[in-house]
């Protein structure tokens, strides 16, 4: 769990306020700089887990994508025209077991809107 946006703007303000004006320009330079490193072991953690939810959240999409995109292939390469709508509702579903589903049934369908069925 991290620390959300808001808490984090918080945070850099009360330290901001706590130093005095040549602390503040120091960390500011030092910030600015691209080299810093998190000194305490809380932020490190945070860092990884950080990264470590964007590289699932990565994965998750690209699965997602992947399955779309295969979705599409196969209603093509089976000679199916996919409408606008059809093509649309795909592209924004987020499930990759709904995706899983419809890609198995573009086997079989004898028409996009079939897909859709139950």
């Amino acid at each position: 769990m991290g620390i959300d946006d808001e808490r984090a703007r918080f945070y850099f303000d009360l330290v901001m306020y706590s130093l005095n004006d040549a602390a503040r320009t120091a960390l500011e330079a030092l910030m600015s700089s691209g080299t810093y490193e998190y000194q305490s072991e809380f932020a490190r953690r945070y860092l990884a887990q950080g990264r470590e939810e964007g590289r699932q959240e990565g994965r998750q999409e690209g699965l997602q994508e992947g399955e779309m995109i295969a979705l599409l292939e196969v209603l093509e390469a089976r000679g199916l025209q996919v409408d606008e709508q059809s093509r649309q509702r795909i592209a924004v579903c987020t499930e990759l077991k709904q995706l899983k589903h419809w890609l198995r049934k573009a086997v079989s369908v004898r028409s996009v809107q079939e897909l859709f069925e139950s």
